[in-house]
């Protein structure tokens, strides 16, 4: 057995174990159910501050500015700044699909559970409020964790069959909202007591107890560049066993980076000149790895390949690589347990993370603004929408160039052998 296929016994097995996981597959799914809205404030705050980003916002008249605000910015408020508000109910909803519950009512639940959480405060003009702030970055762990325990709780007491039974007459909606009585209300009653607990504390609540010994620390952990660096290994390392690093990873990393992300955007919506992170889901989305594929396929294809198979491969890789698809490359070069291709499918997203991040941090490119970037963004737009500036686009344009000077001596050699098989093939049929 060589050290490929001793590696693949005791990496698959861990790794597949982390990818079927119902809590993270649910942490995953449920982060996606705020993707539809956070995507629409991204685009639209870039369009916003579109006179900002080229400079042109001091010769508009000051009447085009206050609308571009005025109709523009309430649409994070309601979007990207209560982002923990779709996560909750996305988690507790898909949770609850693992056991086979009522998932409408375990998302509500979960998400009730999580308001009440949440300090409350009022005055005269606006009556009884709740922070916005708690609703994004800051009510994000505290938000994942209650979903998590409300759901389990919910699901376990509907299993055990401790529900209001209606008779069969009742039509069903009406029937499900009373199984659901009991079962929601038991997380429901444990959370206001935990609600009140905190009142007592220096806290007064458990969002800020929360954010203060975990979530904060954890992100300023996770926001460097050790931790990126780690979080980028791995992806890569378990794509080349055949399994969806991205999907692995992100599942582990997400509440971390999109936290960041959510403070990034809110500090670039209110005009900070510094944001307060580089690191985040928009810089793990547009800097790490993206245009890798398009590049090495483009210079393989037309400029260095010899070998037929060599050509060919490439160019059906270069169309589905606009718009960052692997898998053609992945499975159909291979990258899969491929010795040749390991170093530089590990090394070159490193390089172009490091690169990435040192760049932002020396100020040449502006840090990431916490904009929701598809991932089949092409590169250069997707760089621009993620940084609000053209600069972003050009920092991709270098780490793809970059990144396929560290592929093109490993697949050099792998078009050499195809070349000789090719010339011994020809040799034998003549």
């Amino acid at each position: 057995m060589n050290f490929a296929d001793k590696l693949s016994e005791k990496m698959v097995p861990l790794a597949q174990v982390i990818a079927n996981n119902r809590y993270l597959l649910s942490l995953r799914d449920g982060f996606m159910m705020a993707f539809p809205a956070t995507m629409f404030a991204s685009i639209m705050i870039i369009i916003q501050n579109l006179p900002t980003t080229f400079g042109f916002a001091k010769y508009l008249p000051e009447g085009v500015n206050t609308f571009l605000n005025d109709f523009f910015g309430p649409i994070g408020n309601a979007t990207m700044s209560i982002s923990a508000v779709f996560i909750v109910f996305g988690i507790g909803y898909h949770l609850a699909a693992h056991y086979k519950q009522s998932q409408i009512f375990a998302g509500a639940i979960s998400l009730s559970s999580f308001i009440l959480l949440l300090p409350f405060g009022s005055d005269e003009t606006m009556g009884t409020f709740m922070p916005l702030s708690k609703l994004g970055a800051q009510g994000m762990f505290v938000g994942i964790l209650t979903a998590i325990i409300t759901t389990e709780i919910y699901c376990r007491i509907g299993r055990a069959g401790l529900t209001i039974k209606m008779p069969e007459s009742v039509p069903p909606m009406i029937a499900a909202s009373f199984t659901a009585i009991i079962p929601g209300a038991v997380p429901l009653f444990l959370f206001n007591l935990i609600r009140y607990l905190f009142t007592f504390t220096s806290w007064g609540n458990a969002v800020d107890f929360m954010y203060e010994l975990l979530q904060k620390p954890l992100m300023g952990l996770g926001g460097t560049l050790p931790a990126v660096l780690l979080a980028v290994f791995f992806t890569q390392f378990f794509w080349w066993f055949g399994i969806h690093g991205t999907l692995v990873v992100n599942a582990v990393i997400d509440p971390i980076m999109g936290a960041l992300a959510i403070e990034n955007y809110e500090a670039y919506k209110a005009g900070a000149e510094q944001l307060p992170h580089i690191i985040s889901t928009t810089f793990m989305g547009v800097f790490v790895n993206q245009g890798m594929q398009l590049g090495v396929s483009i210079a393989m294809a037309f400029f260095i390949a010899k070998s037929i198979r060599m050509k060919k491969t490439m160019k059906t890789i270069i169309a589905p690589a606009i718009f960052n698809v692997s898998e053609p490359m992945t499975f159909g070069l291979p990258i899969v347990l491929n010795p040749i291709a390991f170093i530089p499918w590990i090394l070159a997203p490193l390089v172009s993370t490091t690169i990435s991040y040192f760049a932002i941090a020396i100020g040449l490119v502006p840090r990431p603004i916490g904009a929701t970037v598809v991932w089949t963004t092409p590169i250069i737009l997707s760089g621009w929408i993620g940084t609000g500036s053209i600069a972003g686009a050009i920092l991709q344009i270098v780490t793809v160039i970059v990144m396929t000077l560290i592929w093109i001596p490993f697949l050099m050699a792998m078009d050499r052998e195809y070349y000789k098989e090719e010339l011994a093939e020809t040799s034998a049929e003549l």
